[in-house]
């Protein structure tokens, strides 16, 4: 009994589900280059001036938290957070 334990856990491991899927939120899209977060916008693309909004709505993303940085950026209608979520 105890010699099966091992392999029982093993196989216990590689039938474990996968773990979930930041949740989708309205209007926004997110995509993940290099381990940063890219979030844009569904109708008109951010501004410099939307790096709240955009802030807000990576958080959502991310299920939690961004991991925000002086190292956050706008670049053509995205806010870049390169460290992604927290």
């Amino acid at each position: 009994m105890k010699q099966s334990l091992p392999l029982t856990l093993a196989l216990a491991a590689c039938a474990a589900p996968p773990p979930p899927a930041p949740p989708a939120v309205a209007g926004y899209a997110a995509a993940h280059a290099g381990g940063a977060l890219i979030v844009t916008r569904d109708a008109a693309p951010f501004t410099y001036s939307d790096g709240a909004e955009a802030r807000r709505a990576a958080d959502r993303l991310c299920g939690g938290k961004v991991a925000s940085s002086t190292e956050d950026n706008f670049r053509d209608g995205a806010w870049i957070y390169p460290r992604g979520c927290a």
